[in-house]
């Protein structure tokens, strides 16, 4: 019998189910992360181990899998292709593509589609109807990924940084973020050189948390940056808008009626993205 394999790894966790084409029966199984940006060594590692663990839930062997490994930092073509060498499982056939890309199929289940993705990062995806794809912004936390955690936390300590500088009384949301980072140079500077994004994306979900001014800025800063994510990624495209991510729920309200009239809720996850692309591989095999 032969199996199709989906794995979603990203910079917090890597999740994999495997399904049997002819019962349907499925396994599930999960590891650490999987960025490869951020740690390769570590990302092959669990991936193996992922594999590892369901090839024997399902008493199989790699050969007989056809595979589609989703994961943070696959975009990096020089990245891709060593994880590519480097991996040495016998799968029947395998791609190797971005998280990206298989939440992409799953958000309509491989149907015409644009996705807007905000977690630490952002990123929109577009598959149009002649099968064809195109990515929207996605740069990385130093020159882009506007409205993703990342991006808010930033904002937010921008704005600490002012307060102090102003030497004005900090508010109850300014306040929460000190918690995080300090209070003043002695602290906050130590803080700054060793933070990494998704220590500024754990500050994002505060700025839902308290309702002041600037609160309320930095959410309608925030739906301005996904609201132009995602009419670059519609391009005037009649399509379906799915908003994907951590954050995506707290800003849907901030959208415009436009944007809000061609959203709907997403119909299936990464991994069942991941499935999608990989029936279709098994498919042309």
């Amino acid at each position: 019998m032969q199996y199709l394999l989906a794995i979603d790894g990203g910079g917090t966790k890597t999740l994999g189910v495997l399904q049997c084409q002819a019962s349907g029966q499925r396994w599930h199984a999960r590891s650490g992360p999987a960025q490869l940006t951020n740690d390769f060594a570590g990302a092959l590692k669990n991936v193996r181990e992922l594999c590892q663990q369901l090839c024997l839930q399902a008493k199989i062997t790699e050969h007989q899998i056809t595979a589609i490994i989703g994961l943070a930092g696959a975009g990096n073509p020089e990245l891709h292709g060593y994880f590519c060498q480097q991996l040495a499982l016998p799968f029947a056939n395998w791609q190797l593509t971005t998280d990206a890309r298989i939440s992409l199929y799953g958000a309509n289940l491989g149907e015409p589609v644009a996705v807007v993705a905000i977690g630490t990062g952002s990123v929109a995806m577009r598959l149009q109807h002649d099968g064809s794809e195109l990515q929207v912004g996605g740069w990385g936390f130093n020159i882009g990924d506007e409205g993703g955690g990342a991006w808010l936390g930033k904002q937010l300590v921008r704005q600490l940084l002012w307060q102090i500088d102003w030497q004005r009384p900090l508010g109850p949301l300014l306040q929460a973020v000190t918690t995080h980072c300090g209070a003043d140079m002695a602290s906050i500077l130590p803080w700054l050189k060793q933070a990494k994004p998704t220590d500024f994306a754990a500050l994002a979900p505060l700025v839902y948390q308290f309702d002041d001014p600037l609160a309320l800025q930095l959410q309608a800063s925030q739906a301005s940056a996904i609201s132009e994510l995602a009419l670059c990624s519609l391009n005037n495209q009649a399509l379906p808008l799915v908003l994907l991510g951590g954050l995506a729920k707290q800003c849907q309200q901030f959208l415009s009626d436009t944007l809000r009239h061609q959203l709907q809720p997403a119909k299936g996850d990464a991994l069942a993205g991941g499935l999608v692309l990989a029936a279709k591989l098994a498919a042309s095999s």
